[in-house]
């Protein structure tokens, strides 16, 4: 390999490797599917490489990577649609916007768990089970015994609840709680 060919790889790996845990956590902020995760940064981080000749050196790499990161979930969601129901278009557009303007995925992770503390109960464990047990809607219905209709509208109000209440946290970070030092 010449010196021509490997300064790009060397360049775009300086550029990756510190950014790759920042990468991954805004990959799950907009589509907390754990089980997706692994293929998503891999389909990311070959796009970033495909796409990395159009990267203006005078940016930075994050929020770029980031964009790039957002318009790979929407063609993975698209791909996956038929499997599941997933955030909405809307939704991922105003997570990542706000991930993307501030990358402080610590912040808005404890935004978002300080904000899933302020949901009730019954919002809470429905969101739980579809998009922490990827539950399907149906089979979420059948074991509730409620009508698939009125879990959907759970879940749309819940999001939009979080969406508003994350922002919020953001915009007033001093209103978030300490973290808890681990024992």
């Amino acid at each position: 390999m010449t010196r021509e060919t490997s300064e790009p790889n060397r360049e775009f790996l300086e550029l990756l490797l510190p950014n790759q845990r920042s990468l991954r956590n805004f990959l799950y902020s907009i589509h907390p599917q754990a089980q997706d995760l692994d293929d998503l940064m891999q389909e990311t981080c070959l796009s970033l490489w495909n796409k990395f000749g159009t990267f203006d050196h005078s940016r930075e790499f994050l929020p770029w990577a980031m964009r790039l990161a957002y318009f790979e979930v929407l063609r993975f969601r698209k791909d996956r649609s038929r499997d599941r129901l997933v955030f909405s278009d809307e939704m991922v557009e105003q997570l990542a916007e706000e991930t993307i303007d501030s990358p402080g995925e610590d912040r808005m992770r404890e935004a978002l768990a300080h904000c899933l503390g302020k949901l009730d109960e019954k919002a809470r464990k429905v969101l739980e089970a579809r998009y922490a047990r990827g539950t399907s809607i149906q089979d979420l219905a059948e074991a509730r015994n409620e009508s698939p209709h009125r879990l959907y509208r759970i879940l749309e109000k819940s999001q939009a609840s979080l969406v508003a209440c994350v922002q919020r946290q953001l915009r007033h970070g001093s209103d978030l709680p300490s973290p808890t030092p681990a024992s």
